[in-house]
Formats: C-alpha cells, structure tokens, sequence
C-alpha cells in the first residue's frame, strides 16, 4: 500500500473521514478542522526549537534535528494514529500546509502497510476554502430572526425549535458567549476567530432547508465577529419579535446566567458580574449602579437584574429593534410560542 493526495474538495465530499492534524498541540488549538484529531509529531516546544534552528542554522540542520528528535518515537506516534482508523473511513494525514510532517506520517503508515491520504496543501488549504465560502455567499437559506429584549427567551426558543428538527443556527452556542457585557458569565473562553469560523462553516454546511431560524445578533459575539454575509442575511432576514414580562425575563436571566435561580449566582459568577457592572457605569447613573451593588449585597437578585434590564439592555436594545416584524409571540407562553413558531415553519415548507 501507499499514500496518495487528497483535495479539500475530495476531503469535503466524504461522508465519513479519520481525519489526523499533526501539528503541533499550540497549533491545533489555534486553529483546527472541525473533527481532526491533533497527533502531533513535535510537542510546541520541539517546533520552536527546530524553527530556530531553520533560521539560524539552515534547513539541512533543521531537518537533522528533527528527525533526530521523531525518531525515538515515531512507532507510538503511528500505533496512535492507526487506533484512530475507522471503518469505511479513508484515514487522511494533513499538517499546516501540507508539507514534510504530513508526507513523513504518510510514508510511515505505507512502510507499515496501512492505506493512507494526504491532504494537498494542508489546513492552510482547507482555511481557503472556508473563506471563499463565506465571501461567495454559497449558503443559500432565508434567515427567520428571532429578536426580542434580553432574557425574552430567544435562546430557549432556538434550542427548542432545534429539538423538534427545525434548521437552526445558534450563534451564541458556536461563539461561547451570550453577546453582550455581562455575555461570558459562567463560561469558559471563547474559541479562536478562526475555529468559530469553522464550527460555522460546517454548521452551514448540514441544512438542506431553505430557511433557518437565528436569533439577532450585532456584529460581534463577545470577542467573535460574525461574517459579513450573516450579519446581511440577518439584517434582511424575516423578523420574528419575541416579547416577555419584565419579571420572567429576569428570572430567566437569573437561571440562563448564573444557573442559580431564586439563590442568586455562585461567588466566582457574582465576582465576574460585579466586574462587568463596572464596564457600565457610564452608560446608566452612578446611583442606579450604587443602587443594583445594595441589591446584590443583600441578595435581591431578582430586582437587581429588572433595573438593568430597565435602565440598561431595553434602552440598548430597543435602538435596533424597528423594523417590521413578520410574527410577534409571547415567550411567558411558552409552548403557544412554540407552536406558533413551528406553525410559519410548515408555511415555509
């Protein structure tokens, strides 16, 4: 057996790949093919060392030290990749730019017998690709924008339209990040730019439907930016407006944010919260913030949430949420929303 090129292309065509990224473990997090497993042939600080050398020694020395170094352990490293071989799947090899690391691994699995691909141009090509699919528009679906005041629901809605199989595209989820200042409570990082771009590409990639539902978002989710062609498909989408009462938002926002309820947020959140309270203050009066820390002290939460909401993300919000809307549903009603909301997506269809 040998190895052989694969296309971006012909990678994307497979219904079922074990796809392998043997870049180093720094590189991997930064950037990465949605469902790659990273084996790395150099831990980060091997690849910094043998790059130096490149630039101060040359490519002959570079190379020397390298293989010095995989030496020892290319045996695991190919017993590693071959446990990840799967049935009916081609197993595909692929570094940054499809060069020695990719080709090594590939020629080692051939020596060893085992069927192989590697893939032309690495994940720089694969990167291409995924950009020039945003640019070019290639996702052809109608945007149903849930839009509302914060805490409507809009979340919730999503995820229950997505259990009932309706398309839909939660960006927040892909992003790791609610979208606003207080968005990040109670969440790890977000990913990279390029990883959320990714997760969205192949997000995009599974709706065959003509239509999907998004909630409104700006351009940005917390650090992320959302593409140029979504955020238009968003701003031109058909608006659904979700209302609700101030009091359920609240209380909503208390579980969906700091998964406390009525007991109000664990310490590390509250200590985040307060933090990103401080990023507001020049938005709302010095006493409404003196006023919402009293509450909080004490453990009034519920109230301490309705004054942001009022004083702070309705105002915010409510510059953006003019244009017409196609339906408008009541979240404090639940399951009649969702039923209206299923009931335009059979319209659709």
């Amino acid at each position: 057996m040998t190895w052989r090129e694969m296309s971006v292309e012909e990678l994307i065509a497979l219904k079922k790949v074990a796809l392998i990224d043997v870049r180093s473990p720094c590189e991997y997090s930064v950037e990465n093919i949605p469902g790659a497993v990273n084996v790395p042939l150099f831990t980060d600080h091997e690849r910094e060392m043998i790059g130096t050398i490149y630039a101060t020694e040359g490519e002959l020395v570079a190379r020397r030290r390298a293989l010095r170094i995989l030496g020892p352990k290319i045996s695991d490293l190919v017993e590693e990749i071959v446990q990840h071989r799967q049935s009916g799947a081609p197993l595909v090899i692929h570094c940054w730019r499809g060069g020695l690391r990719s080709e090594s691994v590939a020629s080692c699995l051939s020596i060893i017998g085992v069927d192989s691909w590697r893939l032309t141009g690495g994940y720089k090509a694969w990167r291409r690709h995924v950009v020039a699919d945003f640019e070019a528009e290639v996702f052809q679906f109608e945007a149903l924008v849930l839009d509302g005041l914060t805490g409507s629901g809009k979340t919730e809605l999503l995820q229950a339209l997505e259990d009932a199989g309706e398309p839909v595209l939660d960006l927040e989820a892909l992003a790791g990040h609610r979208g606003s200042v207080f968005g990040a409570l109670g969440l790890g990082a977000q990913p990279t730019q390029k990883n959320f771009e990714a997760k969205l590409w192949n997000k995009l990639r599974s709706f065959k439907s003509k239509y999907l539902f998004i909630e409104a978002e700006s351009r940005k989710v917390g650090n992320l930016r959302v593409p140029d062609f979504l955020y238009k498909r968003i701003q031109e989408g058909k608006r659904i407006l979700v209302e609700g009462s101030l009091s359920v938002r609240a209380r909503r926002i208390l579980g969906e944010y700091a998964s406390g309820g009525d007991s109000g947020p664990d310490s590390q959140v509250l200590s985040d919260a307060m933090a990103a309270l401080a990023l507001i203050k020049d938005r709302i009066s010095g006493e409404k913030v003196k006023v919402i820390m009293e509450m909080v002290e004490r453990g009034d939460f519920q109230n301490a949430v309705q004054i942001l909401l009022t004083d702070y993300y309705d105002p915010l919000y409510r510059r953006n949420m003019d244009r017409p809307a196609l339906l408008t549903v009541n979240s404090d009603k639940r399951e009649e929303c969702l039923k209206q909301l299923l009931k335009l997506a059979g319209e659709l269809n």
